[in-house]
């Protein structure tokens, strides 16, 4: 195998386009290209952070990140971790306002959502067999992750995060989840899929890069409250 990588390394070269949501890109792609770019001193990668999804042709993408369920036929595809939502608030905000025991608790909080759509302040929780829907309200919405993520730091309320942005935060003990026995459900969970167009041969770098990730993101084994407590080697 490691003759296979050695060569893989000596013949990988050129520009790599990657595709990929925000949130992932900043907080789960980025991370991992330093050392990337160590093993494999001849490929450029031009990471483009979109949400919307671009096209393999039009847009000159090699390798694309997509959170579903079902990636699109006739694309080529690895399933890398899941990804889950947790609501978080500080130390600091809970002993000040209280730390929510149940869903409806949430009405009295400043909760940050994305603020997109209405539907996105509506927040859903299951546990056991039983769904419940909250109408949230806060002071402020942002629909960008890391916004997000450093407004609760700040205090300003109990804001809804994808567990992987919110992991480190969570060992360091700087924020906390709320009603961890709840599981958060979000539109923007599911499956993140490595994809890639299935039409052509594929050069030695594309394969690097689809290697590289698959190891760095294999799916997790655990559940999010265990994932919360173990430390990321990023």
């Amino acid at each position: 195998a490691m003759d296979s990588a050695s060569s893989t390394q000596a013949v990988a070269q050129g520009k790599l386009s990657l595709s990929v949501p925000k949130a992932v890109g900043r907080f789960a792609i980025h991370p991992l290209m330093l050392e990337f770019f160590n093993h494999y001193p001849k490929i450029d990668v031009c990471l483009r952070l979109e949400d919307r999804v671009l096209d393999f042709i039009d847009d000159g993408i090699d390798l694309a990140l997509r959170i579903t369920h079902t990636p699109s036929p006739g694309l080529h595809g690895k399933p890398l971790m899941t990804i889950s939502h947790v609501i978080c608030a500080t130390p600091g905000y809970l002993e000040h306002y209280g730390t929510p025991q149940t869903p409806q608790d949430l009405r009295e909080h400043s909760c940050i959502s994305l603020g997109e759509t209405p539907a996105d302040s509506r927040w859903k929780f299951r546990r056991g067999g039983k769904t419940e829907t909250i109408q949230t309200h806060g002071r402020y919405a942002a629909n960008h992750t890391a916004v997000r993520l450093d407004a609760v730091k700040q205090n300003l309320g109990i804001g809804s995060l994808p567990l992987f942005t919110a992991r480190e935060a969570l060992a360091r003990g700087e924020i906390v989840q709320v009603l961890p026995e709840w599981e958060f459900i979000s539109r923007y969970s599911g499956q993140l899929w490595l994809l890639w167009s299935g039409n052509k041969h594929m050069p030695a770098r594309m394969r690097a890069m689809i290697d590289y990730l698959s190891e760095k993101m294999k799916p997790a084994s655990g559940s999010p409250a265990l994932a919360q407590r173990s430390k990321t080697t990023e």
